[in-house]
């Protein structure tokens, strides 16, 4: 058990770097936006800003997905989780992990092999900017992994005992200071 203790202290760490990284996706997301309408009422053209800022969106929001989910801020099935109790609860819970799991490992390979299929064929954008497109895939694909990763650990966490696995042991929601 204090295996398991250590290791979901250091995923529950892992994940919130994750959420500082999707932060600063999201301060570029800005800043790139920013600079695009700014550019525009200068009238000065830059090129694969547009782009760019959908990169961002997308890197940002996949690697949020991991923090947000531990932090109980994802849509949950909490309506139907208040309405049973016992047995049932703990069934709806495990199948909502179970497939929860299940569904992020198949959007992580997913996600994965398209990044590796991009690079083997050194597929560009066909923006102005042609970038490389393995190189944009490679947070989605990251996030996609981590949230596989979160909904396993979290799975886990459940099927040791933990009544809400999306809780880190010790929290404020526990009851403990």
């Amino acid at each position: 058990m204090r295996l398991l203790a250590a290791a979901d202290r250091l995923l529950d760490r892992f994940y919130l770097w994750c959420g500082y990284a999707a932060a600063t996706l999201l301060l570029a997301l800005a800043l790139l936006i920013i600079t695009s309408i700014t550019s525009r009422l200068l009238g000065v053209y830059l090129p694969g800003l547009t782009e760019y800022a959908g990169y961002a969106m997308a890197g940002s929001s996949f690697l949020a997905l991991a923090h947000t989910l531990r932090a109980g801020g994802h849509i949950r099935v909490g309506i139907l989780l208040n309405a049973v109790g016992g047995r049932v609860r703990r069934g709806v819970q495990l199948w909502c992990l179970g497939m929860g799991t299940l569904l992020s490992v198949y959007v992580a390979w997913y996600l994965v092999r398209m990044t590796h299929v991009s690079w083997q064929l050194g597929d560009r954008s066909e923006g102005d900017d042609a970038i490389l497109l393995w190189i944009p895939q490679t947070l989605p694909s990251f996030g996609a992994v981590v949230l596989a990763v979160c909904f396993f650990h979290s799975l886990v966490v459940f099927l040791a005992g933990r009544e809400d696995p999306t809780e880190a042991p010790g929290s404020v929601a526990e009851g403990e200071p």
